[in-house]
């Protein structure tokens, strides 16, 4: 059965809603004006003020709540094109925009831009998947973003970059800060208790991050932040941090 076109609903609700209006405002006049105790004034004055009371009202809630309905549904589509549907952090695209635009207004008294990006990465994951399903995987990641935003600012950017890694934009950060943020991260990811089917699984997390005082594109300081996470993953503390410009971390690259 083909379904008819939209337009022709909305021309017969309108055509409907306009015949029973007519309708109405004649009811009322045949009943204002049916016999002569009430005076010609008083019976407009009447009329004047019952229809757009029974017309109106009703129509202006209607349109209201039609109105508040569209926003909410068009703040829950903005929501879900923007975020990660499972973990309700940035998605990887929205998070790269978010930190070009906010990379742009991180200047320091030089007139440099500024900051911290650290790479998160879920250590046993994969291993969680494989022992315990995908279910649990996700369930596992879902812990480890609530572990993330309860350490960061409120003006920190947290995203998805994959099934495995969160990325943490920390505009304004110094080393000693990004530091601190990373640390604690791992440490609560460690401490807060996480059940899979009944056992207590341990979340380790490894980190690489890059510090940055002056311009360099996102895509590079991906490049570093990724190159640190890989030594942070042969490292014996799982957290590395390298640097850009005039940046110094005081870390030094591991003994081969």
């Amino acid at each position: 059965m083909q379904r008819r076109p939209r337009w022709i609903w909305l021309a017969a609700f309108a055509l409907l809603g306009t015949l029973g209006a007519i309708g109405l405002s004649f009811t009322v006049h045949y009943l204002l004006f049916f016999g002569d105790e009430v005076n010609p004034y008083r019976r407009s004055l009447a009329a004047a003020l019952i229809l757009p009371v029974v017309i109106a009202a009703p129509l202006l809630v209607y349109i209201g709540y039609t109105r508040d309905a569209l926003r909410r549904l068009r703040r829950e589509r903005n929501f879900a094109a923007a975020h990660d549907p499972s973990t309700e952090v940035l998605n990887g695209s929205t998070f790269t925009t978010l930190v070009e635009r906010r990379r742009a207004v991180s200047l320091s008294e030089a007139g440099r831009t500024f900051g911290a990006l650290l790479i998160v990465e879920a250590g046993n994951a994969k291993a969680i998947n494989l022992d315990y399903g995908y279910r649990w995987g996700e369930e596992s990641m879902r812990q480890i973003a609530s572990v993330i935003r309860a350490n960061v600012r409120r003006s920190d950017v947290v995203g998805r970059l994959s099934d495995s890694e969160f990325g943490i934009f920390l505009p304004g950060a110094t080393v000693e800060q990004a530091r601190d943020v990373g640390e604690r991260i791992r440490a609560a990811a460690a401490a807060a208790p996480f059940f899979a089917e009944g056992e207590t699984v341990r979340l380790s997390l490894d980190i690489g991050g890059v510090i940055f005082e002056d311009q360099i594109e996102f895509r590079g300081l991906m490049r570093i932040a990724s190159e640190q996470l890989e030594m942070a993953r042969q490292g014996e503390d799982g957290f590395r941090l390298g640097a850009v410009g005039d940046a110094d971390t005081g870390e030094r690259p591991p003994e081969r």
